[in-house]
């Protein structure tokens, strides 16, 4: 597997991982077009701060990460960060999916430690007097999946009781 940064082609491919996670998790599916609308936010600075992970063919020894150079696989999940400030504490959000057929394989877990890694360095882009705040890292993950409790212990992440999308909980941490 590979992660990279998002690419506007990879549209379609993340709505449709969307749509399959949100129907295997019991959650509300985004449609195309929002989908597009939310990836296409100059705040958002998408080719920033979105990653996407790829089912590189391992069997091939040939480049980086393992991967014939210039080739790579099939997208198979996604994750959004975004810096969400409130009065008095800057949050970075963390949401995204992995394609149901691809889960259980470390996916997820490398995504969520990509987002975490990118909130660290942004953490310190801030301007000084804004570093005084508190910053907490957060992450909307699948009730239904079992996986997540785990992968939020990984990392550190406690449960809030903060409301969440329906189906989802958000876990979060101190940076």
């Amino acid at each position: 597997m590979r992660i990279r940064n998002y690419r506007q082609g990879d549209i379609a491919t993340l709505a449709q991982i969307q749509q399959l996670a949100a129907a295997a998790d019991g959650t509300e599916p985004i449609s195309m077009i929002d989908f597009e609308i939310w990836l296409s936010q100059s705040e958002l600075e998408a080719q920033y701060n979105v990653f996407v992970i790829t089912d590189d063919d391992e069997s091939n020894e040939w480049g980086q990460a393992g991967t014939l150079e210039g080739l790579e696989g099939e997208v198979i999940g996604y994750t959004v960060l975004q810096l969400r400030q409130r009065q008095h504490t800057y949050h970075f959000l963390c949401e995204g999916a992995v394609h149901p057929q691809h889960r259980r394989r470390g996916a997820g877990s490398a995504l969520l430690i990509c987002a975490l890694n990118r909130a660290h360095i942004w953490s310190t882009e801030l301007e000084m007097g804004e570093r005084e705040k508190p910053i907490n890292f957060e992450v909307l993950l699948p009730l239904k999946d079992h996986a997540s409790e785990n992968l939020a212990r990984r990392c550190e992440l406690q449960p809030t009781d903060e409301r969440a999308l329906i189906g989802m909980r958000l876990y979060s941490r101190a940076l």
